[in-house]
This record gives C-alpha cells, structure tokens and sequence, in this order.
C-alpha cells in the first residue's frame, strides 16, 4: 500500500489511504468533500459518491455511514490539501485561460481531490494511474499483483482488521455491509499476517480505532516514537 501511494501520480495519493483506510470504493473515495472531512471532528461522512464527474448516490443505504479518521489520514488529508487544493493564483487562472480553458466551476471547491486539470476524477482516469503505479512499484522490486485493482485496496482493509482482531460486528460497521454475513462471506478468507513492523504508524493511528488485543507491539507504536527510534538507531 505504501509503494502504491509514493508511486501514484501524487494528485492521487490521497485517494490510496482513502481506500486502504476506509474501505472507500473508488468512486466514493474521489467524491470525499471537504465538508466530509471537517464536519464532525475525527469522523469521515460518507454520503455520496461521483460518477462520470458528477454527485451520485451511494450503492446502498448501509453506505452512509461516519467513519474514524486516524491520525495518519488526517495528516495524509492536511499535506494534500496544502499542495493540491490551495486556491490557484491569477498567473495559473490566466494560463488557463488562454488555453481556452472553462473557468472551475464552483461545485468542484469542496471536492478533496481533483485532477490536474481541477476537474472531478473519474474512473477510467484513476484506473489509468492506478496501473502506472503499479508498474513502477514492481520496477522497484515490490510485488504487487498484476490484476490488482482499486477495489482490492478495500479488501485490504477488511484483512487488516480481520487478521488484527477486531469485532466482526466492528469490522461489518467499517465496511457499511448491510448484513454481517456479507462480511463473513466475502471477506472472511482475507486473514494473514500483518507487517506491522514494516506500517507507516500504528494501528489506532491508521484506522482511528483503540487497537483490539492481542496485537504485536509494533502495532502499537506510534509514529513520533517509530521515528525517534530511527533517528537514534
């Protein structure tokens, strides 16, 4: 997940822990608004998606749901939002201009995460960049399945949580499954060992949740103390 997120186009990167972190679907992850984001304090809303460019609703009615927000996220969401999102200066919205470029419309400020062009992200563009980071992730030497999808970032999170210990009535919450057989069916297989060693912080970090028991204790440990202890080593 980490080799994904570096190796995507960076306007995108977000939209990576939006989905290995939330369990987000593709489309719900780039319809994420600000307002979402900051309405109720260490909570994401999820009530709707984007589909062709456009405000949609959710697959189902168990999709709406507030979601926790660990600190990671948050720190991931503030770093975006000061590069990508800061309002574009006049040289920019001249530049755009004598491109022959439309003016950016007013819906599209709220929206956390826009293309280059300051336009909704859509599937097929996502799926494009997702594939290109895949490629240099594996031209590092990270093995990333060839028919890795976005979709699989969701599954990711359902193993995590499963394999980490947590409720399944918790983990079916998370997911905004509407009947906790659905979890169990198609998520329940998805159970292996997590490289917490190797995380890029903690558990109650990542996910925003207390850490369920039993976990390695380097899931347990935070990213200020993560970094300190490199920075002594």
């Amino acid at each position: 997940m980490v080799a994904l997120a570096d190796d995507i186009d960076p306007h995108y990167r977000l939209l990576i822990w939006f989905g290995a972190l939330q369990a987000l679907r593709s489309m719900e992850a780039a319809g994420v608004r600000r307002t979402d984001m900051e309405s109720v304090p260490g909570r994401q809303l999820v009530e709707e998606q984007r589909q062709r460019g456009r405000a949609a609703p959710l697959k189902t009615d168990a999709s709406k749901a507030p979601l926790a927000v660990g600190s990671f996220l948050l720190a991931e969401y503030k770093a975006h939002l000061a590069r990508w999102r800061a309002p574009l200066p006049p040289t920019a919205l001249r530049k755009r201009e004598r491109r022959g470029l439309p003016p950016i419309p007013e819906e599209y400020a709220d929206l956390v995460t826009v293309t280059r062009y300051w336009t909704p992200v859509r599937e097929g563009a996502l799926c494009r960049a997702f594939d290109l980071a895949k490629a240099k992730a594996r031209a590092r030497g990270i093995k990333v399945p060839q028919g890795t999808t976005f979709r699989d970032l969701r599954h990711f999170a359902d193993a995590v949580l499963v394999a980490s210990g947590v409720e399944p009535r918790k983990v079916q919450a998370r997911m905004r499954h509407a009947r906790l057989a659905e979890t169990l069916d198609t998520y329940g297989y998805l159970v292996w060992e997590v490289d917490w060693d190797h995380a890029p912080a903690s558990f109650a970090e990542l996910y925003g949740i207390p850490a369920p028991p039993g976990l390695s204790v380097a899931a347990l440990v935070a990213c200020a103390e993560r970094e300190g202890n490199a920075t002594h080593a």
